[in-house]
């Protein structure tokens, strides 16, 4: 039997929760959100896996950039509602660091984050070291340092599609957690059909999978974007140093090239403290790798172990955070996709077909806001991204 719906979200990671949870504050709407949930065990058999299984993530509103400052500063606007309307707590507002040493890089952020912050009259904190501002992080060779605390810190992605699934399905979408195998266009309408087997049927249909975008014949061509894999490594530490150290903000570290970020203490689901530290998004760096077949990537999720990102976090780690005693270390991993315009890509595939992939690892902060442009605009069956250039989104393919 086919099951009929006015709008189907092929994609149940960041961008879809999101995307799902705005549709369904619009009334009359009968909506299906379709993928796997979150595994309990990484098995590379599994068809697709997402980059929202994670506690911390740095969320801020300083950006010189129009396009993430607009995304990201909307989306922290929403958390309050999202949070009250499910219960579950997504945002933590602990702050956001810039510290380093100098270099054309970290120059030019700092010169431009404090015009930003100046402009529009956001308190900042400038301090020429930062031994002691925060207990137990002591870092070598910081000069600069700027601290903002509003709006900033760092998110739970988890507990984000948690909550934006937990709200839509309270509002009457139907939650499929099976992996799309086609999705084909009908006359007025399209026919997807589930590797389950089912077959769905629905008017509109937004496509929002992430790195695995180019691997299903989802789109009219091939993506132009670069999947890299991405490892970050987590350090245990104990109730009593998580006591001292949680007011740590989540910090950007350019003291050298490449830079390197952090998350401060966070509790995570099995109930213990980590400290996370992940590498540079935007250079080349030792733990980092291009991934090209869809068998690439599902390896790079399911890896055991990454000896040189081990031995580069702890490195890392214990310059950072002499006097720390770790418990323990946990690596995780994860595939992002890096767009060839460095923006992510969202936008009408064809006349009914809305699609939101590319995050260039920086867009967990901003997906509250991608999924309300993937609804409204899907919906009213034109360009709803407000302040936002429709043609600085513009999905390209390779050639």
């Amino acid at each position: 039997m086919v099951e009929n719906y006015d709008v189907c979200v092929v994609g149940a990671g960041t961008f879809g929760s999101c995307a799902a949870y705005h549709l369904s504050q619009k009334t009359g709407l009968r909506i299906c959100l379709l993928g796997p949930g979150e595994p309990t065990v990484k098995d590379s058999s599994r068809a697709v896996f997402g980059c929202h299984y994670d506690e911390g993530r740095i969320t801020r509103t300083l950006s010189t950039k129009k396009t993430e400052l607009i995304l990201a500063l909307q989306s922290t606007l929403g958390y309050a509602k999202l949070e009250a309307e499910s219960g579950i707590k997504v945002f933590n507002e602990v702050g956001y660091a810039n510290i380093g040493a100098p270099n054309d890089f970290f120059d030019k952020t700092l010169e431009e984050s404090i015009s930003f912050c100046d402009s529009r009259g956001l308190p900042y904190e400038l301090l020429d070291d930062v031994a002691g501002r925060w207990e137990g992080f002591d870092p070598q060779g910081v000069e600069k340092a700027m601290f903002v605390r509003e709006k900033g810190g760092h998110i739970s992605v988890r507990n984000l599609v948690k909550a934006t699934q937990k709200v839509a399905i309270q509002n009457g979408v139907v939650r499929k957690e099976d992996v799309v195998k086609s999705i084909s266009k009908e006359e007025d309408s399209y026919s997807i059909e589930l590797e389950g087997g089912a077959m769905i049927n629905c008017g509109k249909v937004c496509i929002t999978t992430g790195s695995f975008t180019g691997f299903f014949n989802l789109l009219p061509g091939i993506p132009d974007m670069k999947l890299m894999g991405h490892t970050v490594m987590k350090f245990e530490i104990d109730a009593e140093t998580f006591e001292r150290c949680k007011s740590l903000p989540s910090v950007i570290v350019c003291t050298e090239l490449p830079y390197i970020y952090l998350l401060p203490p966070i509790r995570y689901p099995n109930g213990k403290y980590y400290i996370k530290l992940g590498p540079s998004v935007w250079f080349d760096n030792p733990v980092s790798r291009e991934l090209f077949t869809h068998q690439d990537v599902l390896d790079y999720y399911c890896q055991e172990d990454h000896p040189l990102a081990r031995e580069y976090f702890t490195e890392k780690f214990n310059q950072l955070f002499p006097s720390i005693t770790v418990q323990s270390t946990v690596l995780d991993h994860c595939v992002m996709a890096m767009t060839a315009t460095g923006r992510q890509y969202i936008g009408f595939v064809e006349p009914g077909c809305f699609a939101a992939f590319g995050g260039n690892g920086v867009s967990a902060k901003m997906g509250l806001e991608i999924g309300r442009i993937v609804a409204d605009s899907v919906v009213a069956g034109k360009w709803m991204g407000g302040d936002l250039d429709e043609e600085d989104f513009k999905i390209i393919y390779k050639d």
